[in-house]
């Protein structure tokens, strides 16, 4: 089940490519690794604390009354407190602003519903996360590789990122496509 939960979430990057949280911020502007880094460290540190408390919330407070449908709302404020918590120390320590807030509350909604137990949801978000941070550099890469192709003009630096970002969804996914045969062949 871990195992699963890695693979689906880390290495296919299911956070950003299947879902769609963090596209925004992954087709602006190139990062550089320092910031990739810093920013990677304060959305982990803030993802753990917040499905630790989270997580121990819902299960002591909300399930006994039938009332785990509301944790997001007891989900955003301990998110908040510990993004910024983090981001201050991030930047006193490193000297570089950090503001990635959305992914972190995004990726604790995600585990903490997905997981089965506190390591499960633990595991999931911290994949989660990094999955976010690992195409980074991917990009990079395909930003890099535009820059020496001629493209129509047509055809800006996004339009072109977000065309590769559905081919590696499309190379990543096409082992798995049960769900067109069920829906093409019955």
């Amino acid at each position: 089940m871990i195992l699963q939960s890695v693979f689906m979430y880390g290495i296919l990057c299911a956070v950003p490519l299947v879902y769609g949280i963090g596209l925004k911020k992954l087709l602006g502007t190139e990062k550089n690794p320092r910031y990739i880094l810093a920013a990677a460290l304060k959305s982990l540190c803030t993802v753990l604390a917040t499905i630790f408390i989270t997580r121990f919330l819902a299960l002591k407070m909300l399930a006994p009354y039938s009332l785990t449908v509301l944790y997001p709302f007891f989900a955003l404020p301990f998110t908040l407190v510990f993004s910024l918590l983090f981001k201050q120390l991030v930047y006193l320590v490193c000297k570089i602003e950090t503001a990635e807030f959305d992914i972190v509350f995004l990726s604790v909604i995600l585990a903490v519903n997905e997981g089965m137990s506190l390591v499960h949801a633990l595991i999931i978000g911290a994949v989660c996360t990094l999955s976010f941070y690992i195409l980074f550099p991917v990009l990079g890469a395909v930003r890099k590789r535009l820059e020496l192709t001629r493209i129509h003009p047509a055809f800006n630096d996004t339009v072109m990122i977000i065309i590769t970002l559905a081919l590696i969804t499309c190379g990543l996914y096409g082992w798995n496509l049960s769900w067109l045969n069920d829906g093409l062949f019955k």
